[in-house]
């Protein structure tokens, strides 16, 4: 084997030690990109899941005290 062939094969086994890092590189930054995604819409739904929460309680709150009124009314009518 000569010095040029030697060097030949350094260079291909460089280039496909190049090759196999920017193929782990390029599926490891899809799957942070997939999780950082997923994170994103976890977040979204939790924002909406929080704000729906919000109403719910509010309408409740609203039907307690319409419904307060009118125990209170009735409670008119029937000490009448």
């Amino acid at each position: 084997m000569t010095d040029q062939d030697f060097t030949q094969i350094r260079y291909w086994l460089d280039m496909a030690i190049k090759a196999a890092i920017g193929v782990v590189i390029s599926i490891v930054g899809l799957d942070y990109r997939s999780v950082k995604n997923s994170l994103h819409e976890l977040e979204e739904s939790k924002y909406r899941v929080t704000v729906e929460v919000q109403v719910i309680q509010s309408e409740l709150n609203h039907i307690k005290q319409r419904l307060e009124r009118i125990e209170g009314k009735l409670d008119r009518i029937l000490e009448k």
